[in-house]
């Protein structure tokens, strides 16, 4: 872990700096409905986070989790589990447990869009263990949560929420997913 306060070099000064802004310049061109310069935003997050910080680092997931969300957002499949899967890398290794949590369930999502809930159902299991599971209301603050504090979608037992208000405002989403599997 690079302790930023002792003497950091320029690189890990603007890996930090300049990452941060990148990514809150994407975040907020996103919710402006600009997609694609969202993604220039994003990409250049992870460019200046892995030159000063390296890909391994937290910060750095955080933007590959950004746009593997952004890539998921716009049906681009492959680029997005990439990504997802570049941050689930990293933060099965360090930064916030409620990180890991969100990049599990947007995997879960990614795999819901391509049919394959059991693969969904299983990314999202991963933290059982550690009582780290997101609701999978995407909106919803609740990212870190035990199994047994959790329902779970009656048919497809893929998904999990922490209340009925957040499977309500996801159905319009995850019906189009949702089917039956074998346990």
């Amino acid at each position: 872990m690079i302790n930023f306060n002792i003497n950091p070099n320029e690189g890990t000064v603007a890996g930090v700096t300049d990452g941060v802004a990148s990514n809150s310049q994407a975040l907020r061109l996103e919710r402006q409905g600009d997609l694609q310069g969202a993604e220039r935003a994003h990409l250049e997050a992870i460019r200046t986070k892995e030159a000063g910080l390296g890909p391994n680092h937290f910060t750095t997931a955080v933007s590959y989790n950004g746009l593997g969300e952004l890539y998921l957002k716009t049906e681009r499949l492959e680029q997005a589990e990439d990504y997802l899967k570049k941050a689930l890398r990293v933060r099965r290794e360090s930064g916030p447990k409620a990180d890991l949590a969100v990049t599990r369930d947007n995997l879960g999502r990614l795999y819901e869009t391509k049919g394959d809930l059991r693969a969904a159902r299983e990314i999202r299991c991963e933290g059982v263990a550690d009582s780290n599971i997101a609701c999978s209301n995407y909106n919803c603050a609740n990212l870190s949560n035990s199994l047994g504090t959790l329902s779970q979608c009656s048919a497809c037992k893929a998904i999990f929420y922490c209340r009925r208000t957040c499977q309500q405002v996801d159905w319009r989403r995850h019906k189009k997913y949702c089917r039956r599997i074998d346990a």
